[in-house]
């Protein structure tokens, strides 16, 4: 396991506080980024107070991201240690609906 830290919200009334937690080893189709910056915006306050319904906590609000690879898989070959990255808010796919089958 990777250990971690994050600002995390316990529930939907708390306010930030700092969070260690256990992350999984990289899996062989994964990349492990050192996280650089992070866009906290509207639609993660909502979430974070469970403004929407659905929530589950605890909580590390946060997206668009943008980090340094510092490892990467066995079978990841776009990338490599040390590339910057951006990250959205999708992440994952399935690989099988209309919509990823056209790109």
């Amino acid at each position: 396991m990777i250990a971690a830290k994050a600002y995390a919200v316990q529930s939907a009334t708390d306010k930030l506080g700092e969070w260690s937690f256990e992350r999984r080893e990289v899996g062989p189709s994964d990349v492990q980024i050192e996280i650089l910056y992070c866009g906290v915006c509207h639609s993660d306050i909502h979430q974070a107070r469970n403004e929407w319904g659905g929530s589950k906590y605890p909580m590390v609000p946060g997206h668009e991201i943008v980090g340094r690879i510092t490892k990467v898989g066995a079978d990841v070959t776009k990338f490599k240690e040390g590339d910057l990255a951006g990250i959205g808010c999708l992440v994952d796919s399935c690989h099988e609906c209309v919509n990823c089958k056209n790109g």
